[in-house]
């Protein structure tokens, strides 16, 4: 008798299920100073983490200068392709935060002061800051107004009391703030309630951890894959370098197949130790 030598683990998501299609997702990541290296993007690692724990197929991110025309082509191709698109950036008082103004000529849309940002900005920032906001003031306070000119067709919803940016929907796009803390602060607040609109199911994970190969790894998952890809389970192997462990995932929406599946990897793996 062989000992069994990987180790297993297993994560369990859930949400009510309201449909059998999985909805997808795209991240439109703004800023020409992720593209040059200057600020290192965390927003995709926090907005992956939480569509995954709440059942939306995050599949694909972009990252695109600060222009108008980059922006709005990236928007129009991943709304088309996707269930919702969400982005990061460009929502600020500067000359070159354009990202409202991007969305909605890409969406034929124009731009407006909305009533209630405004109110809240002033209520909020109260005396603390030097440029309130007012579209008639100073060249200091319209800059800050700018970011109360939003999309007129848009959607706006305020996910806390104490803030006053708004998450901005335009048909299936939802524009979010760059700063990390504010952004990871509003899709905590903000996604639960939109997987739970778009009928989104739990993803399930598990992990096994072994000390075999990739090389003497690799047909045995090739054969696990093909043997439980229609049931919508996949595999995925990660070395742990510089440690020998190398640790295998099995990810799926039925906690059965994917159980299962990982059962059935650790055994085969144990027959290779």
């Amino acid at each position: 008798m062989k000992t069994l030598c990987a180790r297993v683990r297993s994560t369990t998501r859930a949400l009510t299920q309201k449909s059998s299609q999985t909805p997808t997702a795209a991240f439109c990541v703004i800023g020409d100073e992720i593209l040059s290296g200057t600020t290192q993007d965390t927003n995709t690692r926090t907005l992956a983490s939480q569509c995954f724990s709440l059942g939306i197929n995050l599949q694909k991110i972009e990252i695109v200068p600060d222009s108008r025309a980059s922006i709005g082509a990236s928007l129009v191709q991943l709304s088309h392709a996707h269930t919702v698109v969400f982005t990061s950036g460009g929502i600020g008082p500067t000359h070159d935060d354009i990202t409202y103004d991007a969305v909605a000529r890409a969406f034929g849309d124009k731009l407006a002061y909305h009533s209630e940002t405004l109110q809240r900005m002033r209520r909020i920032m109260g005396d603390t800051v030097r440029a309130r906001p007012d579209p008639n003031g100073t060249s200091a306070e319209r800059a800050c107004a700018r970011m109360a000119l939003l999309p007129q067709s848009a959607r706006v919803t305020f996910v806390d009391d104490k803030l006053w940016v708004p998450v901005v929907q335009v048909q299936n796009v939802h524009v979010l703030p760059g700063i990390p803390r504010l952004f990871a602060r509003m899709t905590h607040a903000y996604l639960p309630e939109l997987a739970a609109e778009l009928g989104a199911r739990a993803f399930v994970r598990a992990e096994v951890e072994t000390r075999v190969s990739e090389s003497v790894l690799a047909p045995v998952l090739e054969r696990v894959q093909s043997e439980y890809a229609s049931r919508g389970v996949k595999l995925g192997s990660y070395p742990q370098w510089p440690s020998p462990h190398t640790l295998v995932s099995v990810v799926g929406q039925s906690p059965k197949d994917v159980h299962e599946c990982r059962d059935k990897l650790a055994l085969l793996l144990s027959d290779l130790s």
